[in-house]
């Protein structure tokens, strides 16, 4: 009887160990992912691992232009910087200390202010919180061809490591800038692949000799089809009012430089464990 009872409660023993450590590595709250789309974010601290929903290649070049994030939840953490397109790439979405800008195009092919509600979505949202900023004003007129040499230049120069990724912003006036804003298909790969576009897809393009505004913009180097086009460092949107209207919009810039007296700012903070 008593062997009987001392086999028992080893055997219960055993179990309960079994169950402490065994099943403590199972988390039935962590689900796999296949990998095919980056829809979540490294949030641990602010100001850490860039936040990107969607990449360039798979929402333009493979279309899968599906919402990915609702802007009501992207914002919902204070002093958010972002660029991205709208879910369908029915436009262009850049959110500036948390403020949210989307721009469409209407029927006549011009800028139309979109009423942001919880409900739009993006399909491609790249940024990151930042709550401290060191600015710096340009002492001398910056061609567009240098822009993105001028950025990694400076940000260098602050202890920013250039091979990652980092958002940066610029206000003041800007000069021979070339942006557009897409309406179901993106403009840039469509001049690169030979695409014609059909009359429901032609873009808002613009240029303008200078332009004063606010840019909104991720430097990534090496980054051409996950963060960026081709041939350039920089994802760059610019919030301005529109000379017409006076509405205040958005768009994708395809090159711009900077006048005498801009303000650029980068990240104040960076460090080692930032940029891991």
């Amino acid at each position: 009887m008593n062997k009987t009872l001392t086999l028992t409660t080893i055997a219960s023993l055993a179990t309960l160990i079994f169950c402490t450590f065994g099943c403590q590595s199972q988390n039935p709250g962590t689900q796999e992912s296949d990998g095919s789309e980056q829809t979540s974010t490294e949030q641990a601290e602010p100001e850490s691992k860039l936040i990107q929903y969607g990449r360039m290649r798979e929402v333009i070049g493979m279309q899968k232009h599906h919402g990915r994030i609702a802007l009501a939840e992207a914002t919902s953490q204070p002093h958010l910087y972002a660029v991205g397109a709208l879910e369908g790439l029915t436009g262009e979405v850049t959110v500036l200390d948390g403020a949210v800008v989307a721009t469409t195009v209407d029927e006549a092919h011009q800028l139309q202010p979109v009423d942001v509600n919880p409900e739009i979505q993006a399909t491609l949202l790249v940024g990151n919180h930042i709550s401290a900023w060191t600015d710096h004003t340009v002492s001398k007129a910056v061609p567009s061809e240098e822009f993105d040499a001028y950025i990694e230049q400076l940000a260098s120069e602050q202890g920013i490591d250039t091979s990652k990724p980092f958002v940066f912003t610029a206000s003041g006036n800007f000069i021979d800038v070339r942006l557009h804003v897409i309406q179901g298909a993106c403009p840039v790969h469509a001049k690169l692949h030979g695409v014609e576009l059909s009359e429901n897809e032609q873009p808002f393009e613009g240029s303008f000799p200078r332009l004063t505004g606010t840019l909104v913009g991720v430097f990534a180097k090496n980054a051409a089809g996950e963060l960026t086009h081709p041939d350039t460092s920089t994802h760059t949107h610019v919030v301005f009012n529109e000379p017409n209207s006076g509405a205040r919009v958005t768009a994708h810039v395809e090159q711009t430089g900077l006048d005498e007296g801009a303000v650029i700012r980068l990240p104040a903070r960076p460090s080692p464990d930032d940029q891991e």
